[in-house]
């Protein structure tokens, strides 16, 4: 959207997320590493779950606790379900994000200090096994 008075223009745009993101639970295709396999054969696909842990509201994403501290989590860390992973700031008011299951960050989909909307996808998770 974008208005535009007396010489001052305004844009407000509202960030996209890839078909991918938009399901709260789903899987993606991993090449089994099957070295046995015949020449020429395609390879084994196995699916591993993943998970969407989403925004439960709008605000401020922070992947610290703190200014100057080291993000919570990171790509390829094992979390625990309840574990905290970031925190989200709505009218001055800091809200935990917490791990509804366990498995290992594969994405972190906003970088420290974005605005998100409730439901945005925030982190994926992949099982851990």
């Amino acid at each position: 959207m974008q208005i535009e008075r007396d010489g001052i223009r305004i844009r407000i745009a509202r960030q996209v997320l890839s078909p991918a993101f938009q399901t709260q639970s789903h899987t993606q295709p991993v090449s089994a590493s099957d070295t046995s396999a015949a020449p020429g054969s395609s390879p084994t696909v196995a699916t591993i779950p993943r998970h969407s842990i989403r925004a439960p509201l709008t605000g401020v994403f922070y992947r610290s606790a703190g200014e100057g501290e080291p993000p919570l989590v990171s790509v390829g860390d094992l979390v625990e379900e309840g574990q905290k992973i970031g925190v989200l700031e709505a009218m001055k008011t800091f809200n935990v994000v917490e791990a509804d299951r366990a498995g290992r960050i594969v994405e972190v989909a906003f970088e420290d200090h974005a605005a998100v909307q409730s439901g945005d996808v925030l982190f994926v998770l992949e099982e851990a096994g």
